[in-house]
């Protein structure tokens, strides 16, 4: 796959944060977002939930303009990205477990609060829902080959990444990542997206990730959410297990709060 027969990025909203996302410009990110009432109410939604109070003009001005606009472009896609014809991704349209994983990982992060700040906590939220996107974004793209890994994965009874593999010859993570370049995406969705092997982290991103990883497995442990993140290495140190468990108590409180919210949100769409 090349970035010459990738389709354009769907939602409009999106594309116009993209395209003003170098400006890094509150004025901007906000105005794109007053176009867009599904998204506001989505991003005013996780911002609530993670733990800011007030509009979003308010919000913006203690996250900065940056992250907030990553976390509207996650938002935008999690809205979208999956609507396709297709039975193997239908579910994931506006996915509860998606979100519950967005919500936890800010409270994921190390426990050096002086490094957590509301800027890495919005930051951390869109890393997190980005990557649970990988999956439907390629599906929506690329829906043919999807199905056809779908059905060998179904018959094989093995994980789709794999069958997906074989299929196509790719990593379903691959042609997610080459689908973030091809539409300009910042450094830290297309990370999101395509997975961290192939980057040199900062610190940040680091701790980023790790959190997404432990708000994964917290919300799987809850039976909230079955969304993949493949770059999960198993622990055994009692801290990190005892984090799991504690988080995953979080998650089914979440899980609940954000089912009713969600709900609300299909509505205003």
């Amino acid at each position: 796959m090349t970035t010459a027969n990738v389709a354009p990025l769907p939602p409009t909203a999106a594309t116009l944060l993209v395209q003003s996302s170098g400006i890094q410009d509150s004025r901007s990110t906000l105005t794109v977002l007053a176009s867009d009432l599904l998204v506001t109410k989505t991003v005013g939604m996780v911002c609530e939930m993670i733990g800011f109070e007030g509009q979003l003009i308010h919000i913006v001005q203690q996250c900065g303009a940056r992250s907030l606009t990553q976390l509207a472009i996650a938002c935008d896609l999690w809205i979208s990205g999956s609507r396709v014809k297709s039975k193997t991704v239908s579910a994931n349209h506006m996915s509860l477990g998606s979100m519950v994983i967005a919500v936890l990982t800010p409270s994921a992060l190390e426990q050096d609060f002086t490094s957590v700040n509301s800027e890495m906590q919005v930051r951390a939220s869109a890393f997190a829902l980005f990557s649970t996107l990988a999956y439907s974004l390629v599906a929506r793209q690329y829906s043919e080959e999807f199905e056809n890994a779908a059905s060998v994965a179904q018959f094989r009874q093995v994980p789709i990444s794999d069958a997906y593999k074989n299929v196509v010859g790719r990593t379903i993570r691959e042609d997610a990542g080459k689908l973030a370049k091809a539409w300009n995406l910042t450094r830290e969705l297309t990370i999101a997206l395509q997975g961290p092997k192939d980057f040199d982290l900062t610190k940040e991103e680091k701790l980023i990730i790790g959190a997404t990883e432990v708000a994964t497995m917290a919300a799987q442990s809850a039976a909230v959410s079955l969304e993949p993140w493949p770059y999960i290495v198993k622990t055994d140190r009692i801290e990190q297990i005892a984090l799991i468990q504690a988080m995953g108590m979080r998650a089914k409180r979440v899980a609940s709060l954000l089912d009713e919210a969600i709900t609300n949100l299909k509505n205003v769409a």
